[in-house]
């Protein structure tokens, strides 16, 4: 059976603790042969040139951005400017119009095949690839014992394991 590659179009959450996990998931696809766009917000982006440069690769993976609206003197953890609902926003639309733009007028690689979207960031993302027909797969990008936690905090309070109440 043949392998069909795929054009993957990968957007992290704008942290470091983010952007590693979904950088060497994109790595990894790009040498199983897929071709790889990854997106990062414009912030981001100017960090990674001012800081290290991007890594070169071959003509299979791409880095891009697209703009935030954040100033270039935020420091980079400011969240409450990153993810502030004007930036949000901003992505929201950026990433929209950079989708639109991949899927109809598609590079050498044809359209998108899928989005591999950050957790953080799939309401940003969600909208756009439903209504361009593009899938979505959501990327966790924290530890497993971060997602036991998600799953079975709320279980071990009903079950009375942990006592939420105020204890005034």
């Amino acid at each position: 059976m043949e392998q069909r590659l795929l054009h993957v179009v990968a957007l992290p959450f704008p942290a470091e603790g983010h952007i590693k996990p979904m950088f060497n998931l994109a790595k990894l696809l790009c040498h199983k042969g897929h071709k790889i766009t990854f997106v990062n917000t414009q912030h981001t982006h100017n960090r990674l040139l001012q800081s290290s440069g991007l890594p070169s690769f071959d003509t299979d993976f791409r880095f891009t951005f697209v703009a935030d609206g954040v100033p270039h003197d935020v420091p980079p953890n400011d969240f409450s400017v990153i993810l502030s609902p004007t930036s949000r926003s901003k992505v929201a639309e950026e990433f929209r119009e950079m989708l639109r733009s991949l899927v109809g007028n598609p590079p050498q690689w044809g359209p998108p095949s899928c989005i591999v979207v950050d957790g953080m960031m799939s309401t940003i993302a969600m909208d756009s690839a439903e209504e361009l027909g593009v899938p979505v797969i959501i990327f966790r990008t924290y530890s497993a014992t971060a997602t036991w936690v998600t799953i079975h905090v709320s279980k071990v309070i009903q079950e009375g394991v942990m006592n939420m109440q105020d204890p005034v």
